[in-house]
């Protein structure tokens, strides 16, 4: 008696643990009109927070248009909630589906520029975090600028080939 009760808990345990958990639905990522025309900064050695890979080297192709997957995660080093964001080149986007001022770690793929913003507009004026030919951000607590980090801090991204 005393073993059937045991392993019907451990049987329902494991049901338990085996039935998916719905996540958030709805879109991540929902295109707006940008405040301002994307202007790619002139970047110089040293400036900050700007993010270059290094030793990444591509070559462009108007042969066929590539598909441009932003990656970002909830928790620090792709840890927690992950979702692909799927985006155009040039265009403005809020984050969405519960993702807006929730994002700790970003892959952007090689080859793409994107900036990340602090508000939903996209305006040059706003505090931005630019990654240029691709790269990945481990830890947005790592990134600040004038005393504003940017870890669950963003709110739009656009991104240029």
């Amino acid at each position: 008696m005393k073993f059937t009760s045991v392993l019907y808990a451990a049987v329902l345990t494991a049901v338990a643990a085996a039935t998916p958990v719905e996540g958030k639905r709805g879109v991540s990522n929902i295109e707006v009109v940008a405040k301002d025309p994307l202007i790619i900064p002139v970047v110089h050695d040293g400036d900050k927070p700007y993010i270059k890979a290094s030793g990444a080297v591509t070559k462009r192709s108007n042969v066929m248009k590539r598909t441009l997957v932003v990656d970002i995660w909830a928790d620090r080093d792709r840890g927690g909630r992950h979702e692909g964001l799927i985006s155009d080149e040039q265009r403005c986007y809020q984050l969405g589906n519960g993702w807006n001022d929730q994002v700790s770690s970003l892959s952007v793929p090689g080859g793409w520029g994107c900036i990340f913003y602090r508000n939903n507009d996209c305006g040059n004026g706003d505090v931005r975090l630019t990654i240029s030919n691709g790269g990945y951000i481990s830890n947005l607590q790592d990134y600040s600028w004038e005393g504003i980090n940017f870890n669950d801090m963003i709110s739009a991204y656009r991104c240029w080939l």
